[in-house]
Protein backbone atom coordinates (compact mmCIF):
# COMPACT_ATOMS: atom_id res chain seq x y z
CA UNK A 1 0.00 0.00 0.00
CA UNK A 2 1.11 3.52 -0.67
CA UNK A 3 2.07 5.18 2.58
CA UNK A 4 0.32 8.49 2.13
CA UNK A 5 -2.97 6.96 1.02
CA UNK A 6 -2.83 4.46 3.89
CA UNK A 7 -2.68 7.37 6.35
CA UNK A 8 -5.50 9.04 4.48
CA UNK A 9 -7.80 6.03 4.71
CA UNK A 10 -7.17 5.59 8.45
CA UNK A 11 -7.97 9.24 9.13
CA UNK A 12 -11.12 9.17 6.97
CA UNK A 13 -12.47 6.05 8.69
CA UNK A 14 -11.75 7.49 12.13
CA UNK A 15 -13.55 10.72 11.25
CA UNK A 16 -16.56 8.78 10.01
CA UNK A 17 -16.99 6.77 13.21
CA UNK A 18 -15.97 9.28 15.88
CA UNK A 19 -17.39 12.62 14.74
CA UNK A 20 -20.75 13.87 13.67
CA UNK A 21 -20.25 15.23 10.17
CA UNK A 22 -22.05 17.15 7.48
CA UNK A 23 -20.94 16.10 4.00
CA UNK A 24 -20.91 18.78 1.34
CA UNK A 25 -20.52 17.47 -2.20
CA UNK A 26 -20.39 20.76 -4.07
CA UNK A 27 -19.80 19.08 -7.43
CA UNK A 28 -17.99 16.31 -9.21
CA UNK A 29 -15.15 16.86 -11.63
CA UNK A 30 -12.02 18.94 -11.88
CA UNK A 31 -11.65 22.24 -10.15
CA UNK A 32 -14.30 21.44 -7.53
CA UNK A 33 -13.88 20.99 -3.80
CA UNK A 34 -15.56 18.28 -1.77
CA UNK A 35 -15.45 18.64 1.97
CA UNK A 36 -16.46 17.45 5.39
CA UNK A 37 -17.49 19.91 8.09
CA UNK A 38 -17.19 18.60 11.65
CA UNK A 39 -20.26 19.84 13.48
CA UNK A 40 -18.48 21.01 16.63
CA UNK A 41 -15.77 23.59 16.09
CA UNK A 42 -16.50 24.27 12.43
CA UNK A 43 -20.22 24.82 12.80
CA UNK A 44 -19.55 26.99 15.84
CA UNK A 45 -17.30 29.15 13.71
CA UNK A 46 -20.01 29.42 11.05
CA UNK A 47 -22.28 30.75 13.78
CA UNK A 48 -19.61 33.27 14.77
CA UNK A 49 -19.36 34.49 11.19
CA UNK A 50 -23.12 34.90 10.97
CA UNK A 51 -23.37 36.76 14.28
CA UNK A 52 -20.60 39.14 13.25
CA UNK A 53 -21.88 39.71 9.71
CA UNK A 54 -18.50 38.74 8.25
CA UNK A 55 -20.04 36.55 5.56
CA UNK A 56 -23.71 37.25 4.99
CA UNK A 57 -24.27 34.49 2.45
CA UNK A 58 -24.52 31.07 4.12
CA UNK A 59 -23.12 29.44 0.97
CA UNK A 60 -19.97 31.51 1.24
CA UNK A 61 -19.64 30.61 4.91
CA UNK A 62 -19.49 26.95 3.91
CA UNK A 63 -17.08 27.70 1.05
CA UNK A 64 -14.85 29.53 3.53
CA UNK A 65 -14.67 26.50 5.80
CA UNK A 66 -13.56 24.30 2.91
CA UNK A 67 -11.26 26.82 1.25
CA UNK A 68 -9.33 27.76 4.39
CA UNK A 69 -8.16 24.15 4.70
CA UNK A 70 -6.60 24.23 1.25
CA UNK A 71 -4.73 27.52 1.74
CA UNK A 72 -1.33 27.42 3.42
CA UNK A 73 1.37 29.84 4.54
CA UNK A 74 4.65 29.51 2.65
CA UNK A 75 7.90 30.91 4.08
CA UNK A 76 11.00 31.12 1.90
CA UNK A 77 14.01 32.60 3.71
CA UNK A 78 12.76 35.90 5.20
CA UNK A 79 9.72 36.25 2.93
CA UNK A 80 6.23 34.80 3.34
CA UNK A 81 3.14 34.37 1.20
CA UNK A 82 0.28 31.99 0.53
CA UNK A 83 -0.14 28.73 -1.34
CA UNK A 84 -2.85 26.27 -2.35
CA UNK A 85 -2.86 22.52 -1.71
CA UNK A 86 -2.85 21.38 -5.32
CA UNK A 87 -2.52 17.59 -5.25
CA UNK A 88 -2.03 14.65 -2.91
CA UNK A 89 0.27 12.29 -4.76
CA UNK A 90 1.47 8.81 -3.80
CA UNK A 91 4.37 10.04 -1.68
CA UNK A 92 3.93 13.80 -1.30
CA UNK A 93 1.63 16.80 -1.16
CA UNK A 94 2.04 19.39 -3.94
CA UNK A 95 1.48 23.09 -3.23
CA UNK A 96 0.93 25.75 -5.90
CA UNK A 97 2.24 29.22 -5.10
CA UNK A 98 3.69 32.42 -6.52
CA UNK A 99 6.91 32.22 -8.51
CA UNK A 100 8.10 35.56 -7.13
CA UNK A 101 8.21 33.98 -3.66
CA UNK A 102 9.49 30.51 -4.52
CA UNK A 103 12.47 31.69 -6.60
CA UNK A 104 14.15 32.94 -3.42
CA UNK A 105 15.46 29.47 -2.46
CA UNK A 106 15.22 25.72 -3.12
CA UNK A 107 13.44 24.92 0.15
CA UNK A 108 10.49 26.38 2.05
CA UNK A 109 8.42 25.88 5.18
CA UNK A 110 4.68 25.35 4.89
CA UNK A 111 2.16 26.03 7.66
CA UNK A 112 -1.24 24.36 7.34
CA UNK A 113 -4.57 25.67 8.62
CA UNK A 114 -4.22 23.69 11.86
CA UNK A 115 -0.92 25.41 12.63
CA UNK A 116 1.30 22.42 11.85
CA UNK A 117 4.46 23.07 9.86
CA UNK A 118 6.31 20.93 7.35
CA UNK A 119 9.49 21.30 5.32
CA UNK A 120 9.04 21.55 1.56
CA UNK A 121 11.19 21.37 -1.54
CA UNK A 122 10.71 23.72 -4.50
CA UNK A 123 9.70 21.62 -7.52
CA UNK A 124 10.01 24.32 -10.17
CA UNK A 125 8.43 27.36 -11.77
CA UNK A 126 6.65 28.50 -14.88
CA UNK A 127 8.92 30.09 -17.48
CA UNK A 128 6.32 32.73 -18.37
CA UNK A 129 3.95 33.24 -15.47
CA UNK A 130 3.96 33.96 -11.74
CA UNK A 131 3.39 30.30 -10.87
CA UNK A 132 5.55 27.80 -8.98
CA UNK A 133 5.17 24.49 -7.18
CA UNK A 134 6.65 22.85 -4.10
CA UNK A 135 6.27 19.42 -2.55
CA UNK A 136 6.14 18.02 0.97
CA UNK A 137 7.36 14.43 1.34
CA UNK A 138 4.96 12.09 3.11
CA UNK A 139 7.41 11.60 5.99
CA UNK A 140 6.64 15.19 7.01
CA UNK A 141 2.85 14.81 6.70
CA UNK A 142 1.01 14.03 9.93
CA UNK A 143 -2.40 12.42 10.32
CA UNK A 144 -3.72 15.76 11.60
CA UNK A 145 -2.69 17.49 8.38
CA UNK A 146 -4.31 14.81 6.25
CA UNK A 147 -7.50 14.99 8.29
CA UNK A 148 -7.85 18.67 7.52
CA UNK A 149 -6.96 18.64 3.82
CA UNK A 150 -7.96 15.23 2.52
CA UNK A 151 -11.02 16.58 0.71
CA UNK A 152 -9.84 20.16 0.25
CA UNK A 153 -7.89 19.44 -2.92
CA UNK A 154 -8.78 20.52 -6.48
CA UNK A 155 -9.94 17.71 -8.72
CA UNK A 156 -8.29 17.06 -12.07
CA UNK A 157 -10.26 19.07 -14.59
CA UNK A 158 -9.85 22.85 -14.83
CA UNK A 159 -12.52 25.53 -14.66
CA UNK A 160 -12.66 27.50 -17.92
CA UNK A 161 -13.58 31.11 -18.69
CA UNK A 162 -17.22 30.23 -19.35
CA UNK A 163 -17.47 29.17 -15.69
CA UNK A 164 -16.42 32.64 -14.49
CA UNK A 165 -19.22 35.01 -15.58
CA UNK A 166 -19.15 38.62 -14.41
CA UNK A 167 -20.97 39.53 -11.20
CA UNK A 168 -20.97 36.05 -9.72
CA UNK A 169 -20.00 36.06 -6.00
CA UNK A 170 -16.51 34.94 -5.03
CA UNK A 171 -14.40 34.46 -1.92
CA UNK A 172 -10.69 35.26 -1.85
CA UNK A 173 -8.54 33.86 0.92
CA UNK A 174 -4.88 34.15 1.82
CA UNK A 175 -2.81 32.55 4.55
CA UNK A 176 -2.49 33.62 8.16
CA UNK A 177 0.79 35.59 8.16
CA UNK A 178 0.36 37.47 11.41
CA UNK A 179 -0.89 34.84 13.84
CA UNK A 180 -4.51 35.96 13.51
CA UNK A 181 -7.31 34.67 11.29
CA UNK A 182 -6.78 34.02 7.58
CA UNK A 183 -7.17 37.06 5.34
CA UNK A 184 -10.38 36.78 3.33
CA UNK A 185 -12.67 38.99 1.31
CA UNK A 186 -15.88 38.53 -0.62
CA UNK A 187 -16.88 40.28 -3.82
CA UNK A 188 -17.79 39.53 -7.41
CA UNK A 189 -16.10 38.66 -10.68
CA UNK A 190 -15.45 41.71 -12.86
CA UNK A 191 -14.34 39.67 -15.85
CA UNK A 192 -11.42 37.89 -17.49
CA UNK A 193 -9.02 39.95 -19.58
CA UNK A 194 -5.44 40.33 -20.75
CA UNK A 195 -3.07 42.24 -18.48
CA UNK A 196 0.40 42.99 -19.91
CA UNK A 197 2.15 42.88 -16.53
CA UNK A 198 1.07 39.23 -16.14
CA UNK A 199 1.61 38.35 -19.81
CA UNK A 200 -1.70 36.50 -19.89
CA UNK A 201 -5.42 36.79 -19.26
CA UNK A 202 -6.29 37.11 -15.59
CA UNK A 203 -9.41 36.83 -13.49
CA UNK A 204 -10.41 40.27 -12.16
CA UNK A 205 -12.44 40.60 -8.96
CA UNK A 206 -13.54 43.54 -6.86
CA UNK A 207 -12.16 41.85 -3.73
CA UNK A 208 -9.60 43.46 -1.48
CA UNK A 209 -6.15 41.88 -1.28
CA UNK A 210 -2.91 42.76 0.45
CA UNK A 211 0.73 41.71 0.65
CA UNK A 212 1.02 38.05 1.60
CA UNK A 213 -2.22 36.99 -0.09
CA UNK A 214 -0.40 36.25 -3.35
CA UNK A 215 -0.63 32.50 -3.89
CA UNK A 216 -4.00 32.31 -2.14
CA UNK A 217 -7.20 31.15 -3.81
CA UNK A 218 -10.33 32.56 -5.41
CA UNK A 219 -13.44 30.39 -4.95
CA UNK A 220 -16.98 30.63 -6.28
CA UNK A 221 -20.21 30.08 -4.37
CA UNK A 222 -20.16 26.30 -4.88
CA UNK A 223 -16.54 25.95 -3.76
CA UNK A 224 -14.77 25.73 -7.11
CA UNK A 225 -11.22 27.02 -7.26
CA UNK A 226 -11.24 29.71 -9.96
CA UNK A 227 -7.72 31.07 -9.69
CA UNK A 228 -4.67 32.02 -7.64
CA UNK A 229 -4.19 35.58 -6.39
CA UNK A 230 -1.21 37.27 -8.04
CA UNK A 231 -1.66 41.04 -7.72
CA UNK A 232 -4.05 43.95 -7.76
CA UNK A 233 -4.82 47.62 -8.27
CA UNK A 234 -4.19 50.07 -5.45
CA UNK A 235 -5.92 53.46 -5.51
CA UNK A 236 -3.50 56.34 -6.14
CA UNK A 237 -4.61 58.18 -3.00
CA UNK A 238 -4.65 55.08 -0.78
CA UNK A 239 -2.92 55.49 2.58
CA UNK A 240 -2.58 51.71 2.98
CA UNK A 241 -1.19 49.58 0.16
CA UNK A 242 -4.18 47.30 -0.23
CA UNK A 243 -5.71 46.47 -3.61
CA UNK A 244 -9.36 47.21 -4.29
CA UNK A 245 -9.34 45.16 -7.51
CA UNK A 246 -7.46 41.85 -7.49
CA UNK A 247 -5.90 39.91 -10.36
CA UNK A 248 -5.69 36.12 -10.23
CA UNK A 249 -4.18 33.56 -12.56
CA UNK A 250 -6.92 31.20 -13.84
CA UNK A 251 -6.85 27.64 -12.56
CA UNK A 252 -6.59 26.27 -16.11
CA UNK A 253 -3.27 28.07 -16.52
CA UNK A 254 -1.96 26.67 -13.24
CA UNK A 255 -2.95 23.15 -14.29
CA UNK A 256 -1.22 23.56 -17.66
CA UNK A 257 1.99 24.77 -16.00
CA UNK A 258 1.93 21.85 -13.57
CA UNK A 259 1.59 19.44 -16.50
CA UNK A 260 4.52 21.16 -18.26
CA UNK A 261 6.64 20.76 -15.16
CA UNK A 262 5.99 17.02 -15.06
CA UNK A 263 6.69 16.25 -18.72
Amino acid sequence: MKRLYKKLIIVAVAATFFTETIILNTALGNGFYRGTLISGMHMGFLSWLTDNNQLEDVRMQVVYQLARRSVVKVVVKDAAGSGIVWKINDDCIVIAGSKHLLVKDVTAQVTFCNGERADAEILGYSQQYDIGFLKIDDKFVSANILRDIYEAVPAEESVNEADMPAEQPVLQIGADLSGNKEHFATGTVLGVGYEPVFNTEVLKTNCYSKAGMSGGGVFDAVGRLLGMISGGEVAKDAEIREAEVSYSLPVALIAAEYDNLNR
